[in-house]
């Protein structure tokens, strides 16, 4: 038998690596991307959670007449609390898995017409290392172009996409002495 050269090796190596099918599936991998803010913007703004949040913010109020100051304060540190994640997301790049997981199935549905292997936020450079821009499918439209909002809640999700997002350390520094 003759002896194999380590040319030849590297050439084996090489065509394994192409052939193999974890190598395959890498190469033509397609990510869908979305912009986190517009996404944790429309959902918030669908009439069920405004419903939810006014309902809250009125159990509150109905505390504090009541004199329940526990439950009126329970509900004001929630209600501070959830308002100052939404404004991360909506203005700055938070990771957004409330809103994610309000679109439920749809989130899926999105991923299959858009022909992606998964979601990603177009701000997660972690997540998106390696992924060439030709591979990286935006759907931003997709994921929110079903929810039920009217035409200025529209067109206040396309001014997001004309903007840079707030650094997140700079939101959060923000948030943090109630500038955002």
């Amino acid at each position: 038998m003759k002896p194999i050269s380590w040319l030849q090796l590297a050439r084996a190596a090489a065509v394994l690596a192409v052939c193999s099918p974890g190598a395959a599936a890498s190469a033509a991998e397609r990510v869908g991307v979305y912009d986190s803010r517009v996404v944790a913007y429309a959902c918030f703004n669908t009439p069920e959670n405004l419903a939810a949040t006014r309902a809250r913010v009125a159990e509150g109020k109905a505390a504090q007449a009541r004199g329940d100051t526990a439950r009126f304060q329970t509900l004001e540190r929630e209600i501070k609390a959830e308002q100052k994640r939404l404004h991360l997301q909506v203005f700055s790049t938070a990771p957004i898995p409330e809103a994610l997981a309000q679109l439920g199935p749809h989130v899926e549905v999105v991923r299959r017409e858009a022909n992606v292997t998964r979601l990603v936020s177009k701000w997660d450079d972690d997540a998106l290392r390696g992924v060439p821009d030709a591979d990286r499918v935006d759907v931003t439209d997709a994921l929110v172009r079903d929810l039920p909002l009217n035409e200025k809640q529209r067109t206040t999700m396309r001014e997001f996409t004309t903007k840079k997002p707030l650094p997140l350390w700079q939101a959060k520094l923000l948030t943090l002495f109630g500038g955002l």
